[in-house]
């Protein structure tokens, strides 16, 4: 396994509002791991489970502990997976290439594909659930929506789409759904599924190609092209602010994956490492100035402890250790009343605190998270034992971490 700690004071200064830094890279492929193949499409974050599909199988990250499932083993028809997707703690949803669409909760499996359902695509390469719990699925067929009991399905012959090849789903904070395609522009859906495609010629739009889509702390969508890099949708429908090699310090515009960390971009790019953005400043890691394992990134999580997981082309898995790169002088501006705090009762922050919430044990064990936290007081759970715990907050892109005495 290799672990390497890049002093950033010395080597590299990172400029994405993370200061001096230690960081600690450690990637997981065929030779050093029990990962299945080295090219990482998809990455899901489930409790303490990374889900992690391959173009040969899917595999489960536990306790550094690997558990593959494929053809050979389990009910999956096909070893390429293409899309992630959990629902809660125990079911994942799992898109494959040849094989439709799988659930798996641990114990059984339920496969969705062109013969027994009203998938008419084989090939799923996204996945995702709205605030009503229908599934929604990118083919190259089109939009599939399972509501549980029924499919529905939009495509070019019978709802007028301009493109039957989906890329990307995401799910807005009112219900709303934001669809990428290949050459048929961005499509969103109201919280009604009444939808508008906006496109090169109708809207200014800078492309008429998606690969990922992200939802801000705002609300509002960005997007990644394949040929005119990050756009930003500044008021649901544009005007569009669009960043490229030439207007800004991206360094590339072929971009495959996107996360969003706090105030930071991080993005996964096809040639150029990952990179991030935070407000005006760029930066990146790359094979030259980091041990980044490989430059063409295809797929990103963050776990609740803020470690950044990449999967690479060529490399397998890569995850990033940021939690030493967090300025220490940032904690002294948060503060909390009261301390101790008896179970299930509430403490305040003498500040309103947008991002995450999280709890741990002083054996740094996880508690409990709030990901979309906005507010001014945390209810610690009921009937946790007495003790000394952390409180972790992910505030405008900086983990910042409090102990906080329960008692009964």
């Amino acid at each position: 396994m290799n672990k390497i700690c890049v002093i950033l004071s010395a080597i590299y200064i990172l400029n994405v509002n993370f200061g001096l830094q230690c960081q600690v890279f450690t990637t997981f492929n065929t030779e050093n791991s029990g990962i299945p193949f080295n090219t990482v499409r998809c990455l899901e974050k489930q409790g303490n489970h990374l889900w992690v599909g391959t173009d040969a199988g899917l595999a489960k990250f536990s306790n550094n502990t690997w558990e593959v499932f494929n053809a050979s083993n389990s009910p999956l028809i096909s070893d390429n997976i293409r899309a992630l997707k959990s629902e809660g703690d125990s079911v994942l949803w799992i898109g494959t290439v040849g094989g439709g669409l799988f659930s798996f909760n641990g114990e059984e499996w339920v496969n969705f594909n062109v013969s027994n359902s009203g998938l008419q695509d084989n090939l799923v390469r996204d996945i995702n659930i709205d605030l009503h719990e229908n599934i929604w699925l990118a083919t190259t067929e089109g939009i599939f929506m399972y509501d549980r009991n029924e499919w529905h399905h939009w495509n070019m012959q019978d709802s007028s789409l301009l493109s039957n090849n989906i890329t990307s789903i995401q799910i807005g904070l009112n219900n709303e759904k934001y669809i990428g395609t290949i050459n048929g522009g961005i499509i969103y859906f109201d919280s009604l599924n009444h939808f508008t495609t906006y496109t090169i010629s109708n809207s200014g739009l800078p492309d008429n190609s998606v690969t990922d889509i992200e939802i801000d702390e705002n609300g509002f969508p960005w997007f990644l092209s394949p040929a005119a890099g990050l756009v930003n949708d500044t008021d649901f429908g544009g005007p569009w602010l669009n960043f490229n090699n030439f207007n800004s310090g991206l360094p590339a515009n072929t971009l495959k994956c996107l996360r969003i960390m706090g105030s930071e971009i991080v993005i996964g790019s096809e040639s150029s490492g990952l990179i991030f953005k935070n407000g005006e400043a760029w930066d990146q890691f790359n094979t030259s100035n980091s041990e980044l394992p490989d430059n063409h990134i295809l797929s990103i999580e963050i776990d609740d402890e803020y470690n950044i997981w990449i999967g690479t082309h060529n490399e397998g898995l890569c995850k990033i250790n940021l939690q030493n790169s967090i300025l220490e002088n940032l904690d002294s501006q948060i503060h909390f009343y009261p301390n101790p705090v008896k179970s299930g009762g509430k403490i305040h922050f003498n500040r309103k605190i947008t991002g995450h919430v999280s709890l741990y044990n002083e054996l740094g064990e996880f508690i409990d998270i709030d990901h979309n936290y906005n507010g001014d007081n945390y209810e610690i759970p009921k009937n946790i034992q007495p003790g000394i715990y952390v409180i972790k907050l992910l505030e405008s892109g900086h983990l910042i971490s409090k102990k906080i005495l329960v008692t009964n």
